[in-house]
């Protein structure tokens, strides 16, 4: 016998957003992983741009594809040594950016 599921009402973005309000740590890692998505589309954006494979990328770096296809998918953090390599390999610029936040009182 199925069980029916039942409807999860409400607008998700407005929810999250209200949390993110009240919330601090949680808008921190909301916004954490928004910034690692960000990181990963630029990567396979660049690579793709370039023609290239994970594979190639891979190669070209010296990791393996499974580590490209992790950053890509935004599973990872890469480290910025091999953000650099990724870089240099693809002919663009890395560029890192510090933004201090406000601090909530």
């Amino acid at each position: 016998m199925s069980k029916k599921r039942g409807h999860v009402g409400g607008d998700v973005v407005a929810d999250v957003r209200a949390r993110m309000a009240r919330d601090p740590e949680f808008a921190a890692g909301v916004q954490a992983e928004y910034d690692r998505l960000q990181l990963a589309r630029k990567v396979r954006s660049a690579r793709q741009a370039r023609g290239l494979s994970q594979a190639s990328l891979a190669r070209m770096v010296g990791t393996k594809q499974p580590a490209i296809a992790r950053l890509e998918r935004g599973h990872v953090l890469p480290r910025l040594d091999l953000l650099e390599r990724i870089a240099k390999a693809l002919g663009a610029h890395l560029h890192v950016d510090l933004e201090l936040v406000e601090e909530r009182t």
